[in-house]
């Protein structure tokens, strides 16, 4: 996420960074202060998540939120909203849907890690965007956001044997880890083969590693080093000139 318009001050100064989780520790005054100059930033009100490595997808309509929805996938038809995925090593994938002339109709987003990934959040987010659009799947696109690299991202192998089971081209998504019995995987690989199940190909983004490059937070990498992990968030949101 860009941070390009921001004012420093004292929600730079936190151990956490510019984090936007409420659940990571970190100061919930500090949070809101953070998030308040991302919704500036961004033109809309925020549709935040309770992100539970689930497959709900919330259908996002503009009216205010009383609770915040338990779901890992969010949509909506409209410019007035703005959809919100936080990750630190999951991946973050946002969708556009284009109605026949080529105009953005409604977008989503998703949070898949590797449980809601073999799940099918991305297969649910995109059959969802496409019913409330009123378009085939196949007038969808996808971004994918900064999530952890295929050579940091160690598993266990009941995970490649998850994903093989589902689909026999998982296979060459996973690569012999470290450690005896891990595979290393590629979270990116995996979440194009979902999408391409779903007829979507144009799919960009990707190849960013969470856990190597320290401009994104790693909650991996927070761990081996003891120390706190914020969240970082990918967000969409259709133009005022888009969109009812």
């Amino acid at each position: 996420m860009t941070q390009t318009g921001f004012q420093a001050g004292p929600h730079y100064t936190s151990p956490y960074g510019f984090n936007l989780g409420t659940h990571v520790g970190d100061n919930l005054a500090d949070v809101e202060t953070r998030r308040a100059a991302v919704q500036a930033y961004m033109g809309a009100p925020i549709a935040w998540l309770n992100q539970v490595h689930g497959c709900d997808v919330h259908v996002a309509k503009g009216q205010p939120v009383v609770a915040v929805p338990d779901a890992d996938a969010s949509v909506c038809l409209d410019h007035q909203t703005c959809l919100a995925i936080m990750t630190a090593d999951c991946l973050p994938v946002v969708f556009a849907a284009f109605d026949s002339a080529g105009a953005a109709i409604g977008v989503a987003a998703a949070h898949a890690g590797w449980r809601g990934l073999v799940g099918g959040v991305l297969q649910a987010t995109a059959q969802a965007l496409a019913a409330q659009a009123g378009v085939p799947v196949q007038q969808i696109r996808a971004w994918m956001g900064p999530a952890i690299g295929p050579l940091s991202f160690e598993v266990g192998a009941e995970v490649k044997t998850a994903f093989t089971q589902q689909n026999p081209l998982n296979r060459e998504c996973f690569k012999p880890g470290l450690l005896a019995g891990k595979c290393m995987a590629d979270i990116y690989g995996l979440a194009r083969n979902a999408l391409a199940e779903q007829g979507i190909n144009n799919v960009e983004g990707g190849g960013l590693d969470t856990f190597k490059d320290l401009r994104w937070f790693s909650h991996r990498r927070g761990q081996q080093l003891e120390a706190p992990s914020g969240r970082f968030a990918t967000l969409i949101r259709l133009l005022p000139s888009q969109g009812a």
